[in-house]
Parts: C-alpha cells; sequence; structure tokens
C-alpha cells in the first residue's frame, strides 16, 4: 500500500514545507528580538501568508514537494538553497512593499538560515525513510531493461542501489548480458518481441540503453510503450526527438529520456488522489444506513451472498477484486453462456438489456448504479478511483486489441465518460476511444463534469 500512500505523502510535503519556514520564521525573531512574532506584532500575519503562498509555489517548482527515487543529496541540498534564498529575497521585498521596517532585514538572515537547516534536514531524513522501506521490497516498480554491453553500468547501479526500488523483470539483450546478469533476472534475446512482454507481464518502466542505435528503432519502443501507457526512459545522446510529454530524468549523473503520454500534472494529480480518499470516506460513513438497508434487501430477495467479488483488471493490468451489491442470481456465469446469442455489445463485453439472470433487487440497484456503492472500498484502498476508465475483467483484456490496453494507464473508476454517455447504446470501439479521449484530456474540471453527469443519470435511473 506504500505506492498509493505515496501519491498523498507527496503533496502533503508542500504544506509540511509552509510548516517548516513558518516554524523557521518565529524562530528567527525569536533568535534576534526575544519574542514570537505573532505576539509582539500581530501585521507579521502578512508576512505568513507571503510564506504560506511562496513557499509553496516554489516547493512545487523546485519539485522538493516529490519524493525521488534516485535523487543525490547535493540536488536536493542544491534545490533547498534555490527555494530559501528566492523566498527569503521576495519575504526581504515584501518588509519594504509593506512597510515592515521594525522587523528589519538581519532576522531574515536567521529566517534563511534555520529554514535551510530544517528542510534539508527534514528531507534527509524522509528520504533516509523511504531509501529503506524500497530496501525491504516495498515501494517497487516493475522494469524491463533493454540494451547491449552499454547497459551493465545501468544494471549494476539498479542492483547496488536498492533504494531506487526498482525490480528487474526481464533483460532483452546480448551474450555478454546473458552470461553476467542471468542469475539477476530472465535475459531474453536481442530480437524477443517487447510488445508482447509488456501484454503478458505487470510492467511500470520499459528502460533502453543502447550503444549503436537507430531513430526508428527508438520511436518504435517509444511507441510499444505509449500505446499501452508505460513509461519509457531512454540513455543516448541524441535528445533531438524531444516530444510535449518528454523530459530527462537523471540516475545519478546518467541522463535517460523518459516519455509518458499520460496525465502529468502532479500538482492535479495529487488532488485527484486526496479527493478519491476523502470522498470515499465520507461516502462510506455517511451512507452506511444505505450500506445496511441495501444488504437486507438483497439478503432476504434471493438466496446467496449480499455482496458480488469478481477479479477485474486494474493500472497497468494491476490485478484486484472489485466489489458489488449482487444482482444476479448465484449462478449467474454458468447461465451466462447460454445466453451469449442475445449479446447486444460488440467485443469482448457482455451485455443485455433484460437479463433473466438479475433478481428483482438487483434490476433496481443496476438502474440507480447503487450496486457500485461497494466500490468505493475499492477507493478507500487505493485500486480505484472515483472517476477513471471502468475495470475490465481478465477476460476481456485477453481479447483487448493492442491500442485498447492504454486505458489501462490510469487508475479505474467508479464512474467515467462511458457511464454517462449512453452505456449499453454505444459501441465497444467507441468506448474504447472515449476512455482514451478521457485519458488524453485528463483534468479535474473533466472529473468535476463527469461526477456532475453520474448524479444526474442515478436520479433518472437509466441503467441497466
Amino acid at each position: 500500500m506504500l505506492r498509493e500512500k505515496e501519491k498523498v505523502v507527496n503533496n502533503f510535503l508542500a504544506f509540511v514545507e509552509v510548516a517548516i519556514a513558518w516554524l523557521s520564521f518565529n524562530a528567527s525573531l525569536f533568535l534576534y528580538f526575544g519574542h514570537f512574532s505573532f505576539i509582539k506584532y500581530k501585521d507579521s500575519i502578512i508576512l505568513h501568508l507571503i510564506i504560506a503562498l511562496f513557499w509553496y509555489l516554489l516547493g512545487k517548482y523546485f519539485r522538493l514537494a516529490q519524493v525521488h527515487r534516485s535523487r543525490p543529496y547535493s540536488a536536493i541540498l542544491f534545490n533547498c538553497l534555490a527555494l530559501v534564498l528566492t523566498g527569503t529575497s521576495i519575504l526581504g521585498l515584501s518588509v519594504l512593499v509593506f512597510n515592515l521596517y521594525y522587523i528589519g532585514f538581519e532576522p531574515l538572515v536567521y529566517f534563511a538560515l534555520i529554514n535551510l537547516v530544517l528542510m534539508f534536514g527534514f528531507k534527509m531524513s524522509l528520504y533516509e525513510f523511504f531509501k529503506r522501506a524500497r530496501k525491504h521490497g516495498r515501494n517497487s516498480r516493475a522494469i524491463v531493461i533493454v540494451g547491449d554491453y552499454t547497459a551493465a553500468p545501468f544494471i549494476e547501479q539498479v542492483i547496488k542501489y536498492k533504494e531506487w526500488g526498482y525490480k528487474i523483470v526481464s533483460i532483452i539483450g546480448d551474450e555478454v548480458l546473458s552470461k553476467t546478469y542471468g542469475g539477476i533476472a530472465p535475459v531474453l534475446g536481442p530480437d524477443y518481441d517487447v510488445a508482447s512482454l509488456i501484454e503478458n507481464k505487470t510492467i511500470d518502466e520499459v528502460i533502453f540503453i543502447k550503444e549503436h542505435m537507430e531513430v526508428e528503432e527508438i520511436e518504435e519502443m517509444a511507441h510499444v510503450c505509449s500505446e499501452v501507457g508505460v513509461i519509457f526512459r531512454m540513455y543516448s545522446p541524441f535528445f533531438n526527438m524531444l516530444k510535449s510529454k518528454a523530459h530527462i530524468h537523471h540516475y545519478n549523473t546518467m541522463p535517460l529520456l523518459t516519455i509518458a503520454n499520460i496525465p502529468t500534472d502532479y500538482l492535479a494529480i495529487q488532488v485527484k488522489a486526496i479527493f478519491d480518499f476523502i470522498f470515499s470516506f465520507f461516502v462510506i460513513v455517511l451512507a452506511s444506513p444505505v450500506f445496511i438497508t441495501l444488504s437486507l434487501l438483497v439478503k432476504f430477495t434471493s438466496e446467496g451472498p449480499i455482496f458480488f467479488k469478481q477479479k477485474r483488471v486494474g493500472l497497468r493490468g494491476r490485478k484486484f477484486y472489485a466489489y458489488k451489491f449482487r444482482t444476479m442470481v448465484v449462478n449467474a456465469e454458468e447461465l451466462k453462456a447460454t445466453l451469449m446469442e442475445e449479446n447486444e455489445m460488440d467485443g469482448p463485453v457482455f451485455k443485455m438489456k433484460n437479463d433473466p439472470r438479475i433478481t428483482k433487487i438487483g434490476r433496481f440497484l443496476r438502474k440507480t448504479s447503487l450496486d457500485e456503492l461497494p466500490q468505493f472500498f475499492n477507493v478507500l484502498m487505493g485500486d480505484m478511483s472515483v472517476v477513471g476508465p471502468r475495470p475490465p475483467v481478465p477476460q476481456e483484456v485477453k481479447e483487448y486489441e493492442r491500442w485498447h490496453l492504454r486505458r489501462l494507464s490510469m487508475k479505474p473508476g467508479i464512474t467515467c465518460t462511458w457511464q454517462v454517455s449512453g452505456r449499453n447504446d454505444i459501441p465497444f470501439e467507441e468506448w474504447m476511444k472515449m476512455d482514451l479521449a478521457y485519458i488524453d484530456n485528463w483534468s479535474l474540471k473533466l472529473d468535476f463534469v463527469i461526477f456532475l453527469k453520474t448524479i444526474r443519470t442515478m436520479i433518472i435511473a437509466d441503467g441497466h
């Protein structure tokens, strides 16, 4: 669960940096004047508000609010120093603008030193905590390394620096890599199909390191990854192919090209994660009487369990169990084979408007979408989001075309564009295109619009 918590922690760090800055400011005034600013000078609240605003924005700008896997302490110190110098300069300018001459500039020097020491100390402690967690196998990322003998130094670093949290799933390379690292991970031939490997295994990143390469080879590899939402990194002197969604990420002194055609707005993603957790928690608490009532109705109107548990496919192929209120008879899966000719959906999905397997209370739950309520527990556990592409079952994924797989590059949701745009009336291919359009155009505003439309859909009760 550390992987899911990290997103919330990173967003929380920005506010911690503000708190450290406030503490440093008051400590500097106490050392210089012998009292705290709030006690002696009430209008110093202006400076506290300025600190809150600029330390939050600068923390995001210098990426100090993120817990990087491979960032050296020298880089962290440099960014802390840059933030403190920039922020203190703005604070000094504010003293002049708001005529706070009684504070003076000397306390700001104390403030800068205290803030630098406390912030860097906090960052070092935090990084050490996450490093220890990754050394014990938590918060890991599954990677595939594609390369020749020049990839050896990077593989050595991955093996050495366990705090990076990288787990090598496979190495696609030559005989040199096979002889040296065959005991670390399966070494496949240089012509092995990376696309099939990504489709059949849970892969978070593909790292490409070769001495000699062709632009066509790089473009094909990047396309193979971006098509299904897997991060692609590359070590090469040729960075003229950078696109709008590409950037350079350093592992120690080694620059790797990173291409990701998934949402990258860090702040917005953290807001989404926080909203998911808080909203699902309050729904579960406040709607507990509804949960109890529906549970009793399901239990006493048909034989079988209250909840229906089904294995689903989540972010980049990760399996999890999704929960719903049971809306069908207990032998629904057995009866499905006899109803395949009545399927009203094209593609690998089965949908039937007047499905005889649905119970009376189940029909009501489906029309109002109340059968989805237990999935808020999935959101709370981090397997799902409130808004996102619907999670498919494993059998459906096996029948996907390659371009369909990119819908798995975002965390699945309880509701999505398909849910509020006609559901069963939408062909399968159009459904897939709607999910990809959601990923390509994702924003908090789009999530908000889909959320409001979902409420409308539940009131109208036009579900099947």
